[in-house]
């Protein structure tokens, strides 16, 4: 079975990864089973592990860092239903597929960010499957708050950014209110402060793969 392991103070440890991709989307899986991947931001080879975390005792440890981990939900009439998107900051990378693909909804340059009204049922929907990290639900018409995830099983790196995982199993637990057990993102950087979540700290640091 596909699983990553968190190694304390040290790599994710990938054992049967069906797929691992680059930045552009190319195939980067090694040719055996089990490998290390780096989560201290220090690698000369990245993405994977060469054993930079030791000489600079990179430490696995969030202590008592403080996560902003309140889902904050945000309801609007939207085609002639009432649509509710749940957003837990701590779980968001930064990527901003969100941004990409409905702006008139997703604005961080407006309060409140998230305006449901704005846009498309399907548009909502759209993002809400595209969104990598599992800091956006939804809710239409009163069911349930729920992600909405897709088949692929694989690894991505996004570039001067986390892993987005989809559909492989982590060996340590779900930390993140709302958080899908199926697709979400791990930190690359060594900067988060709920690892081995990413909590878009590579953002706030400036964070680059050639660091």
């Amino acid at each position: 079975m596909a699983e990553l392991t968190p190694r304390e103070n040290g790599p994710l440890i990938a054992k049967e990864v069906p797929i691992l991709k680059n930045a552009e989307g190319a195939d980067i899986t090694p040719d055996k089973p089990a490998f290390g991947l780096c989560r201290c931001g220090l690698s000369k080879n990245k993405p994977f592990c060469d054993g930079s975390h030791k000489a600079a005792g990179f430490s696995s440890d969030n202590g008592d860092a403080k996560i902003r981990n309140t889902p904050i939900e945000y309801t609007g009439v939207v085609d002639g239903k009432s649509v509710t998107i749940s957003y837990t900051p701590v779980l968001c990378g930064h990527i901003a597929a969100c941004q990409r693909l409905h702006k008139s909804v997703f604005d961080p340059a407006k309060r409140p960010w998230i305006q449901p009204e704005n846009g498309s049922l399907e548009g909502i929907l759209s993002v809400i499957a595209a969104c990598p990290s599992g800091a956006l639900r939804v809710s239409v018409e009163g069911e349930p708050l729920h992600h909405i995830d897709g088949d692929e099983s694989a690894v991505e790196v996004v570039q001067h950014g986390p892993y987005v995982v989809r559909n492989i199993a982590l060996g340590a637990p779900f930390n993140g209110a709302g958080a899908s057990e199926q697709e979400y993102i791990l930190c690359r950087c060594g900067h988060s402060k709920n690892k081995p979540f990413c909590d878009g700290s590579h953002h706030d640091h400036k964070w680059r793969d050639d660091a």
